[in-house]
């Protein structure tokens, strides 16, 4: 996916962000299109989307915990699937986790 189309000949084209460039939204930004070699310019805006999901550990059920997929396996921690709590595995889900990966 791109992030921006020439506006003269429609080409995709990627905006470069070395040093942090192009990522300022109060700020003109000049660019050379990499297919027709025309100079144009764009203006930045950054947007936030949030996604909210039940958590109901945070409602006084219990936390439904998994391993997280972590190598080595010794820095596995146990995740809430809902609310991303974590915590150091028991010995007894340590070993579970051992035998499983093995």
């Amino acid at each position: 996916m791109s992030d921006i189309k020439c506006p003269y000949c429609g080409h995709d084209q990627d905006v470069c962000h070395d040093d942090g460039q192009g990522y300022e939204e109060d700020q003109t930004h000049e660019m050379c299109c990499y297919e027709c070699e025309r100079h144009f310019v764009f203006h930045t805006s950054i947007s936030f989307h949030y996604t909210p999901k039940k958590a109901d550990c945070l409602n006084g059920e219990d936390h439904t915990y998994e391993p997280t997929n972590t190598y080595p396996v010794e820095c596995t921690k146990m995740a809430c699937s809902q609310c991303d709590w974590r915590r150091k595995p028991t010995e007894a889900e340590m070993n579970e986790i051992i035998k499983l990966r093995a």
